[in-house]
Parts: structure tokens; C-alpha cells; sequence
């Protein structure tokens, strides 16, 4: 069976994001939130409707389905073949259709599952790994490809990010997150230096201090923190964003996010906890901001960090 086919079967993942697209200049119309979410659920019905496919008692009446949608994808790829060619040969004026084209969300899902996609993946996994570098950069850390096999992308994580315990957040929440909107075709990501988070230490807990019910896992992508560019130096910020208290910080220009809960005894940070590059609790439990919330107390306990980016004039923030 071809690679198309295998890949029609995974519709439903294959529509990349629009984030993946910010910043490159391009102020292309895309398809909103609304819109996206309802293509999502087509494609959701339509890998259901293979599954069902899939499980058809009759062999030949099985075979005969997979060939009927196998050839009309086919049909349609060769048409969407044909658009491409005929914008790209076209005068200058028809190059915004292109780009306008190539950068929708939706257009851009077709293109992958038609393999006519015309950014290369390796290009764009770097592309993905360049935008959150100034995160990784501000913790002492940053990250390579270090090879492209059959659609597996191996990664490695250098300076303090290799072997730290934020090492599993900031994979999951700045690095697997931006190759996942930019590169819906990998098949898979490999990544050297990551250790697995260490159980929950508390130095000290508060006694009868009441427990919150655990809040729903905010919806993945980057979120727009308002308010935040003007942050004086050595200044910090306690917010709520989707539910998430988070305290943001400004340490020698760079910008830090952590959960709003000390590591040590779960009580939040006050306005004026940081100094000298340092976060206290009311406890006194000291962390430091720049080197991932490490507690200077015990190197095994440190806050929880949610990746930071500025682009385009705007702070964002990935929770999910």
C-alpha cells in the first residue's frame, strides 16, 4: 500500500498550525481557530470512516473501497499538482496566491498528505528548532538535529538543558510542540539528554492547607501574555493564564515563566519575591530563575517552567 494511503489514515494530524508560520513576513489569510477545528473533525471522521474500511468481513469488497479512495486521492492530488505548477509559472502577482497558498493551515495539511509540500522537512524542523532557541538560550542551553532518517528527526540537547530536570518539560512543552506544528509528517522524534522529571519533593508542607482540584491540561500552542513586553528589569509579574497561575520575571533583559507555586512548600510567590536573580517564597525557599528553577537549597527540587517567545512585538507562552 503507498505512503499516501498510510497517510490518509492519519488525516487527522497532518493539518499544520498556523504558529508554525508566524514571524516569516508573510501576512497570509489562514484559516481562524473555528475553521480549523472543524476541518479537524472532518478528518477525524474520515480516518474513522477507514478504520471501518479496515474491518470490512468481505476481502474483496475491502480491497475494492481502498482502491476507490486510494485513486480518488490520487485524482485530487494530481489537481492540487497541477494548481501548484500553474500559480508557480504564472507572472509576479500570482506568487501571493502562492504564498498565500503554501501558508494556510489547511492547504499547507493537503500538500503534506500529496508529499507537494514545498518547504523540505529538514528545513523546516530547523526552522522549528530556531524559534526556540532564544528560550533554550536564556537557561544555558540549546538543541541540534542531529540526523534525518526516514522520517525519524534525532535531536540533541546541549549546555544546561542536557541532563537538567526541566530537560522533560522543555521537550514536551517548547521543542516537541513547534517541530509538531511545523512538521505534522514526522513520523518520529528521538532526543538525546533528556531525563525523566523526579518525583515531587517537598522541603515543608503546609498543614491543612486546602487541596485544589486539579485544573483541566490547557489546550497546546502558544499564548499571548498581555502586558508583559513593558516589564521593567529585575522585575516580576504574577498572572493567570487559562487557568495556569504563572509568575513571570525579567533578568538581565531575558524573560523567565514559572508555575506559580513554590517547588518546596506549594504556597505561592509574592510580587516582590525575586532579587538578585533569585525567587523566595514566603518560607524562604530560594530558587534560581535563571538556571530553571533550581532550588539552591536542594539541586533535586526546582519550579515548574513553561517555555517563553517573543515574536513579532509579542510574549508567548506555551502551557500545554
Amino acid at each position: 500500500m503507498s505512503r499516501k494511503r498510510i497517510v490518509v489514515a492519519g488525516v487527522g494530524n497532518v493539518f499544520m498550525q498556523d504558529d508554525a508560520n508566524a514571524g516569516n513576513g508573510n501576512a497570509q489569510p489562514h484559516a481562524d481557530e473555528h475553521e480549523l477545528d472543524d476541518l479537524n473533525q472532518q478528518s477525524q471522521k474520515i480516518e474513522e470512516l477507514m478504520t471501518r474500511i479496515e474491518t470490512f468481513p468481505d476481502p474483496e469488497a475491502r480491497a475494492l473501497m481502498q482502491e476507490s479512495v486510494q485513486t480518488l486521492l490520487n485524482f485530487y492530488g494530481d489537481g492540487l499538482a497541477r494548481i501548484l505548477r500553474l500559480v508557480t509559472e504564472a507572472e509576479a502577482p500570482a506568487q501571493k496566491v502562492y504564498a498565500a497558498l503554501i501558508h494556510d493551515s489547511f492547504v499547507g495539511g493537503l500538500l503534506l498528505i500529496h508529499d507537494l509540500y514545498p518547504v523540505p522537512l529538514e528545513t523546516r524542523i530547523n526552522e522549528a528548532l530556531q524559534k526556540v532557541r532564544p528560550y533554550m538560550d536564556t537557561h544555558g542551553g540549546n538543541v541540534e538535529l542531529v540526523s534525518l532518517n526516514d522520517g525519524v528527526a534525532k535531536l540533541r540537547l546541549q549546555g544546561s538543558c542536557k541532563g537538567c530536570p526541566s530537560s522533560a518539560a522543555t521537550l514536551d512543552l517548547a521543542i516537541k510542540q513547534a517541530i509538531e506544528e511545523a512538521c505534522p509528517d514526522l513520523l518520529g522524534l528521538e532526543v538525546e539528554g533528556v531525563v525523566p522529571p523526579p518525583e515531587p519533593k517537598k522541603l515543608f508542607k503546609i498543614l491543612n492547607q486546602p487541596q485544589e482540584a486539579p485544573t483541566p491540561r490547557p489546550k497546546s500552542g502558544w499564548t499571548v501574555i498581555e502586558s508583559i513586553t513593558q516589564l521593567g528589569n529585575g522585575a516580576m509579574k504574577i498572572v493567570e493564564i487559562a487557568g495556569v497561575p504563572l509568575l513571570i520575571c525579567k533578568i538581565n533583559t531575558h524573560l523567565y515563566a514559572y508555575r506559580n507555586a513554590c517547588a518546596a512548600c506549594d504556597m505561592p510567590f509574592d510580587v516582590e519575591a525575586l532579587k538578585d536573580g533569585l525567587l523566595s517564597c514566603r518560607l524562604n525557599h530560594r530558587f534560581d530563575a535563571q538556571r530553571a528553577g533550581i532550588c539552591t537549597d536542594d539541586p533535586d527540587i526546582h519550579l515548574n517552567p513553561f517555555p517563553l517567545l517573543v515574536e513579532d512585538g509579542l510574549v508567548k507562552v506555551a502551557l500545554g
